[in-house]
């Protein structure tokens, strides 16, 4: 169902943009970069699973360094699922190869996704000092707000508790509910004050190294905005995507990245052509990469 809807989505937005453009865009495309803009954005997942590292090693999980990579790049494999949390797909490897049982790790990808919004955001703030784009600055200030509210929810546990068992009520949330009730401690443990910092300063390397990576796309396409202005236009459009609870974030980061280019005076059929390839080079990318790399890590004996 979710890749129906994915080709949908992209056979509309290449037809509405104007297909012919569109192709005549791509052969104008360098795609002598592609090899670099890929190895930034695979040096971005990399130095990622290092902060998964730290993550596992506060609730106890001792895996070898190849295998936290491994384990790392699988999970990839799922984030094409609402705000990539299929990625808990990594507490089933951890039992299924180590033994550790899922409560015990499933509030990894949570606590990973919560670092990445901070990591965006804190990016976006910065980048804001230097050019205001009213929009993506009353998202930041949104977003800011509930970092804040969220991280005061996991710091106390009757309030964590209370949230948890109203959820619990909701029928769409309530495995949800059940397995975070479950694994209160562990998320407790993960978002420590300086656990998170460690983990916000490998989250900015790695941003950085994905923003790069966006950035060459736009030199490929013989387009140069600046970097602060690529960074504000393409995480913006990432972090709405994101929020969205969209698989992958399908159809909102496109478009909202794609009108912020249009009002920058890039011609619609460009600014599609753009956010394709730079959606290639980030989330498709790495969700092949976590395809090849978890069929690698089922079918290694233990």
């Amino acid at each position: 169902m979710i890749i129906l809807f994915i080709i949908a989505f992209y056979v509309i937005y290449v037809v509405y943009s104007d297909f012919k453009e569109i192709s005549s865009n791509m052969e104008e495309f360098q795609f002598l970069l592609l090899p670099i803009i890929f190895s930034f954005s695979f040096m971005g997942l990399f130095v990622n699973g290092f902060r998964q590292r730290i993550l596992l090693k506060k609730i106890n999980v001792h895996i070898t360094l190849k295998e936290n990579l491994t384990l790392y790049l699988a999970g990839l494999s799922m984030m094409i699922t609402p705000a990539g949390i299929g990625e808990t797909i990594k507490s089933y490897y951890l039992k299924k190869r180590f033994g550790y049982s899922i409560s015990k790790t499933f509030p990894l990808v949570f606590v990973e996704r919560f670092q990445d919004l901070i990591t965006l955001v804190s990016i976006l703030s910065f980048s804001l000092i230097f050019i205001q784009i009213y929009e993506v600055m009353v998202l930041n200030i949104v977003m800011i707000c509930i970092i804040v509210i969220s991280y005061i929810i996991f710091r106390i546990k009757k309030l964590f508790t209370k949230i948890i068992n109203f959820s619990k009520k909701i029928p769409k949330l309530r495995k949800f509910a059940d397995n975070m009730s479950e694994s209160y401690e562990g998320l407790y443990s993960m978002t420590e004050g300086k656990t998170m910092i460690k983990c916000w300063l490998i989250g900015i390397i790695s941003w950085t190294l994905e923003a790069v990576a966006i950035y060459l796309v736009f030199l490929a396409f013989n387009i140069d905005l600046g970097f602060i202005l690529t960074i504000i236009i393409s995480f913006s459009a990432i972090l709405f995507g994101a929020i969205s609870f969209i698989p992958g974030g399908i159809g909102l980061t496109e478009i909202s990245a794609t009108s912020l280019l249009v009002k920058e005076g890039v011609k619609l059929s460009l600014a599609t052509s753009i956010i394709i390839m730079m959606r290639v080079a980030t989330i498709w990318f790495s969700t092949a990469i976590g395809f090849i790399t978890s069929r690698f890590f089922l079918s290694k004996k233990q």
